[in-house]
């Protein structure tokens, strides 16, 4: 019985491998090589000069100049933009800071409209949310990158106010390497 199933694997094993036809590869092309010209063909008076090498102009990098983001808002968030301003302008912060915040429950992604509550928060005194919410817009700005200036500057106003001198220095700092 073992023989029978030795038998069995190796026959087909032995048909396959003599129908086995290796792959075709194509005929490579032959090049040659250009031939030196002897020696005796220089020393009859030919003449060489070097290669002339192709003119190499190497200018400096001008980073191309940043696109001016300014902040798009649907026509609800401009119209309670506008009436905060107008409620900021009269002394009215709580107003101004409700109205804010309407607009944000239509846009909670809206990095402007954080700012702008920020900003409310450190005119009210409460420099702690103020810094909060500053870096919540900062986290939000993306490639904004005079919105993320504005908020480090938001931030080191809030520290210096807090007694915080040391992070109000390192805020700087920050808005100061995003010029």
């Amino acid at each position: 019985m073992n023989c029978k199933r030795l038998i069995g694997v190796v026959l087909p094993a032995l048909i396959l491998t003599g129908c086995y036809t290796p792959p075709q590869r194509p005929a490579e092309s032959i090049t040659t090589r250009p031939t030196l010209p002897e020696s005796s063909a220089i020393e009859q008076g030919a003449v060489t000069a070097p290669a002339r090498e192709p003119e190499i102009q190497i200018s400096a990098y001008e980073p191309a100049s940043r696109p001016s983001l300014t902040p798009t808002h649907s026509k609800a968030v401009s119209a309670l933009l506008k009436t905060a301003s107008q409620q900021a302008d009269q002394q009215d912060l709580d107003g101004a800071v409700s109205t804010v915040e309407r607009a944000l429950r239509i846009e909670p992604r809206n990095a402007y409209l954080w700012y702008r509550l920020a900003n409310l928060r450190l005119d009210q005194g409460r420099v702690t949310l103020a810094s909060d919410l500053a870096v919540k817009s900062l986290t939000l700005a993306g490639g904004d990158v005079d919105l993320k200036r504005k908020n480090w500057q938001l931030i080191a106003k809030a520290k210096r106010s807090s007694g915080d001198i040391t992070g109000a220095k390192v805020a700087e700092r920050k808005a100061r390497m995003l010029n």
